[in-house]
C-alpha cells in the first residue's frame, strides 16, 4: 500500500478513538462557544486581499513528514505561527497529523490563540488527511478558519458533502489536487481555491512541473469557476514563485524551507518579492516564447529593444504580442507569437495602470525602492529600450504597446525627461577605461529624475556589447545611489558581480544568447537564478543545498 493509504487508514482508526472519549454530538456542542473565542474570517477574501499585491504566502508548521522524518519535533507551534503572522503570511497550516507528520490539534489552537489579536490576522488552516465530517468539526472547534480537502482520498460525493459542511461552519476550504482528473472533480464540487500538490501522495516525490501542466491543461475551467489557484509543495525561494505566479498561481504554501529556515520572516518577505535580494533585468527579446522563459525563470524586468538596427529589435506588434501573452494571458497565449489581436478584441482589453510612476521616483530613497519592489512583486515590468530615438515616438510606443518603464541608451542628457512621465526613466551612462565613480556622480542627474544604469562604453554600439566595465566604479557610485548594472554579465560572472557590487539590478542581454540576438533559454535560465542565488541563500535556508552553479558562459 502507498503511504497515502496507509496515512488514511490510520486516519480512519483515530477518529474512532477519538469519538470514544468526544462524541460527534458533544462535538457539535462546541460549535457555538468556538465561533465566540475563534470567529472565523473569509479565507477567500484573506487570500485575495494579498494576492492582489503579488502572492499569497501559506506559511507551515510542520515537525516531521514521511519523507523527510523529523524537521522541527520540537518547535513551539504558537511562537513559529506568531513569527509567520507578523512576517506577512496570508496564512498559517498546521499540521495537525500526529503519526508520521507529530502534529496536534493543541499545535493549531496554539497557534490561533497567538494570532487571535494581530490585526488582518492570517487564517488557519488545518491540515491534515480529512475523511469524515468529525473532523471538520474539530478543526472549527480548535480555531481553524479553513481545512484542506485531498481528492485523492475522497469518493466525489463525500468531497461534495465536506466542502458544504466546511462552508456551513463558515470555513472555505483549500481543495487539493494532484492531476487533471482530480482538478475536475474539484472543479465539478464547486471548489473555490484550488491548491495543486506537487507532491505526490502515493510516493511523497516532487514534480515541480505538475502545477504547470495542470494549470495549462485546465485553465478555461479554474477560469470560468473563479478558482483561486495555490501551488504546494517544493518551493524554497523567490523563483520558485515567480515560476507558478505568472502563469495565475495566486497562492503559494511553504512548510520546509521555512521550517529549516533561520530567518522565517525574511525568507517570507523573499518569496512576496519584498526583500532586499537583487533584482533581475533581462534584455533583448522578440518573440513570444522565449520572453515566457525569461518570465518563468524569474525576470523583474523585461526588456524590449525598439532601436532601429539593433539585432534584438522588437516590432511594436512583436512587443504587444509579448507583453499581452505574460501580464495578461498569464503565458498561455503562445498563439499570440503568431498572430496580433483584431482593434475588436484589442478594444476590450482595458489599459493597466502603472504600478511604478515617475513620481515614485522623487519619493525618499528607501520608499522608492519599497515602491520599485512591491511593482516587480506583482510580475514582471516591460521596459522600452531606447537610443538616440524622438522623445514623442518614445511616449508613443510606450503608450502604443503597454509599457512599464522607459530606458535611454544613447547620448539622451538628463534634461527635460519629466516629459516621459508618468513611465519612469531608466537612464543608461557608459562607463570606459578612464571613467570614474566621481566623474559620474557628477554627469549623471538627480536620482528622482531617472534610475541609473552603467553599462560598458564601446565607440560604435549603445549596449548588447558583451564587454564588462571595472566593476569598481559601480561599487562606490552604488553606494550613492541605487544602480542597474549592465555591460558584459553572464551567468558565468553575475554573481561575483551581485556580491562585489550589491546593486539594486542587474541587467543583461548578450550573455544570454547563443548567437547574435538569439536567446539561449538555459543561459536566461541561468542568468536568473545565479543572480538571485548570490546572496540570498547564504544563512537564510539552513540544512539545504545551494543551488548547483551553472557553467561560465
Amino acid at each position: 500500500a502507498s503511504i497515502l493509504v496507509k496515512i488514511c487508514e490510520r486516519r480512519k482508526e483515530d477518529v474512532i478513538e477519538a469519538k470514544k472519549t468526544v462524541s460527534l454530538e458533544d462535538l457539535k456542542s462546541q460549535i457555538d462557544n468556538a465561533n465566540k473565542e475563534f470567529p472565523t474570517i473569509n479565507f477567500l477574501d484573506r487570500l485575495r486581499k494579498d494576492s492582489a499585491l503579488g502572492v499569497a504566502v501559506i506559511a507551515e508548521i510542520k515537525r516531521a513528514s514521511p519523507s523527510k522524518g523529523d524537521i522541527a519535533p520540537d518547535i513551539i507551534a504558537g511562537e513559529q505561527g506568531l513569527k509567520y503572522a507578523k512576517a506577512g503570511a496570508a496564512g498559517i497550516s498546521v499540521l495537525t497529523e500526529p503519526t508520521w507528520f507529530k502534529g496536534t490539534l493543541n499545535d493549531m489552537r496554539d497557534v490561533r490563540k497567538e494570532v487571535s489579536s494581530l490585526e488582518n490576522r492570517p487564517a488557519i488552516l488545518r491540515k491534515d488527511f480529512l475523511i469524515d465530517e468529525y473532523q471538520i468539526y474539530e478543526a472549527r472547534v480548535y480555531g481553524a478558519d479553513t481545512v484542506l480537502l485531498i481528492v485523492a482520498v475522497l469518493p466525489e460525493d463525500e468531497l461534495r458533502s465536506l466542502i458544504a459542511l466546511a462552508r456551513s461552519l463558515g470555513m472555505e476550504p483549500l481543495v487539493e489536487v494532484n492531476n487533471d482528473e482530480e482538478a475536475g472533480r474539484a472543479l465539478r464540487c464547486g471548489a473555490r481555491v484550488v491548491g495543486v500538490n506537487n507532491r505526490s501522495l502515493h510516493t511523497f516525490t516532487v514534480d515541480p512541473g505538475t502545477t504547470d501542466s495542470l494549470i495549462g491543461n485546465n485553465r478555461e475551467a479554474l477560469t470560468q469557476a473563479g478558482a483561486l489557484v495555490a501551488a504546494l509543495s517544493g518551493i524554497q525561494c523567490r523563483t520558485d514563485v515567480q515560476r507558478y505566479q505568472v502563469m495565475g498561481v495566486e497562492m503559494v504554501l511553504v512548510g520546509e524551507a521555512l521550517m529549516r529556515s533561520e530567518d522565517p520572516a525574511k525568507l517570507i518577505a523573499n518569496f512576496r518579492g519584498l526583500d532586499d535580494t537583487v533584482l533581475v533585468k533581462t534584455c533583448g527579446f522578440k518573440d513570444v516564447a522565449t520572453a515566457i522563459h525569461a518570465a518563468r525563470a524569474g525576470a523583474d524586468f523585461i526588456g524590449l529593444v525598439f532601436a532601429a538596427g539593433s539585432p534584438r529589435y522588437a516590432s511594436p506588434e512583436d512587443a504587444r504580442a509579448i507583453i499581452r501573452a505574460i501580464r495578461d494571458d498569464k503565458c498561455h497565449a503562445l498563439m499570440a507569437a503568431n498572430g496580433h489581436e483584431t482593434k475588436e478584441s484589442e478594444s476590450k482589453r482595458v489599459k493597466p495602470s502603472l504600478r511604478f510612476t515617475a513620481d515614485d521616483l522623487k519619493l525618499p530613497r528607501e520608499e522608492m525602492l519599497a515602491a520599485l519592489r512591491r511593482a516587480t512583486a506583482r510580475g514582471p515590468l516591460f521596459v522600452g529600450v531606447f537610443a538616440n530615438q524622438d522623445p514623442a515616438e518614445v511616449r508613443r510606443i510606450a503608450e502604443e504597446v503597454g509599457l512599464d518603464m522607459v530606458q535611454l541608451s544613447g547620448k539622451e542628457g538628463w534634461d527635460n525627461l519629466d516629459f516621459y512621465s508618468p513611465y519612469p526613466v531608466i537612464k543608461a551612462e557608459h562607463v570606459g577605461a578612464d571613467t570614474t565613480a566621481e566623474g559620474l556622480a557628477g554627469r549623471a542627474g538627480p536620482e528622482t529624475s531617472a534610475m541609473l544604469l552603467l553599462d560598458t562604453k564601446h565607440p560604435t554600439m549603445e549596449g548588447g556589447t558583451g564587454e564588462v566595465f571595472d566593476w569598481r566604479v559601480a561599487t562606490e557610485l552604488q553606494q550613492r545611489r541605487p544602480l542597474f548594472v549592465a555591460g558584459g554579465l553572464a551567468p558565468g560572472n553575475v554573481a561575483e558581480c551581485v556580491v562585489q557590487v550589491r546593486p539594486t539590478a542587474v541587467d543583461a542581454s548578450s550573455g544570454m544568447e547563443a548567437s547574435r540576438g538569439v536567446k539561449d533559454p538555459k543561459l536566461v535560465h541561468d542568468f536568473v537564478h545565479s543572480a538571485k542565488a548570490a546572496l540570498h541563500e547564504r544563512g537564510l535556508i539552513s540544512d539545504m543545498p545551494m543551488p548547483a552553479k551553472p557553467a561560465a558562459a
